[in-house]
């Protein structure tokens, strides 16, 4: 009840700035309304040690949000998501770097939140999650798998892509077999060690694994576009005077990042090997991601999501993409 009556807000609040501006943010900087400029706010950043972030890190390095008049903008590093999520939950951070299932689950538990836009995963090519078996097991295809526990962990995007995987190497949805292992360093470990046969990773794992002898069975780079990071705001931030216009100048500061890196992704391999832990052995080879301009996740994207996180009974009440999508009128 509480996460409906904050969206209702929030969107009053928002009909009433465009209102008074005459005219969309597309029109004019976020950070002036009417005759008088609205006042940017202080803005706190959360994400996680991962490529995702990078067109933040650009931005702040380079000084983009401070040519765009936001002088206080945090960004604030996490080990592990329930870190991220625990401190998002307490307010110490104002928005975060997630996929739409931690946006979701957030929305269902009666923390309402607003994903701004898609970080990476845009399109196939972005951003990149696969399935691998251990050096020498024996396993060079996806339906040798069929019963055979893979290391993942549970009610995450890493799940959502193994059984999106999974179903497109048609293996029986009850022959998908998954052992828990939540900690992704834990489990790339395991599998190199051949402690388990095999694990859903993200990059730069996924191809530190390839590097060092694992077998790629299936990656999510063709295909229906089934991962997606994402920027979240929470609703509380947004329906607050300067909210909204501080996060779309987040976002303009986010496409000036993008246009950056995407002029030359190389340039940018320091940087991911000190803010996103991207393996010594494989720092010169990595293929550095390009990533989009800010957008929102298309709705069967996000229905595809939520109708997984049902089926997995992981969400408390009921969750729609209106409620995580801001539609700007």
């Amino acid at each position: 009840m509480f996460a409906r009556l904050s969206r209702a807000i929030l969107l009053m609040a928002l009909v009433a700035t465009l209102l008074v501006t005459g005219c969309t943010a597309e029109d004019e900087p976020a950070a002036t309304g009417g005759d008088e400029p609205v006042e940017l706010r202080a803005v706190r950043i959360g994400t996680l040690p991962t490529e995702d972030a990078l067109p933040l890190w650009v931005a702040q390095g380079e000084g983009i949000f401070a040519d765009l008049g936001l002088d206080e903008v945090e960004i604030i590093t996490f080990q592990a998501a329930q870190e991220r999520d625990a401190a998002f939950a307490a307010g110490a951070i104002d928005a975060y770097m997630g996929d739409i299932i931690a946006a979701a689950q957030m929305e269902s538990s009666g923390i309402p939140v607003t994903i701004s836009t898609i970080m990476l995963g845009a399109t196939t090519a972005e951003g990149r999650f696969g399935i691998v078996a251990a050096p020498e097991s024996g396993y060079n295809d996806m339906a040798a798998l069929a019963g055979v526990p893979v290391g993942t962990s549970s009610g995450t995007i890493q799940e959502y892509v193994l059984d999106g995987l999974m179903a497109s190497a048609n293996v029986p949805a009850d022959q998908v077999v998954k052992e828990d292992v939540n900690k992704v360093p834990v489990r790339f470990d395991l599998l190199m060690n051949g402690q388990i046969a095999a694990a859903a990773l993200p990059e730069p794992l996924l191809s530190l694994a390839v590097f060092q002898g694992a077998t790629l069975l299936a990656d999510d780079l063709e295909g229906e576009n089934i991962s997606q990071t994402v920027l979240v705001f929470s609703d509380e931030y947004l329906v607050d005077l300067g909210g909204i216009e501080t996060m779309d100048t987040v976002l303009q500061a986010w496409d000036a990042g993008v246009d950056i890196i995407n002029a030359d992704p190389d340039a940018w391999r320091d940087m991911l090997v000190e803010q996103a832990r991207l393996p010594e052995p494989i720092k010169d080879t990595y293929r550095v991601n390009t990533y989009p301009l800010h957008q929102a996740p298309a709705q069967a994207e996000v229905d595809a999501v939520l109708a997984w996180m049902d089926s997995k009974g992981l969400l408390t009440e009921t969750v729609t993409y209106e409620n995580l999508v801001l539609l700007m009128p």
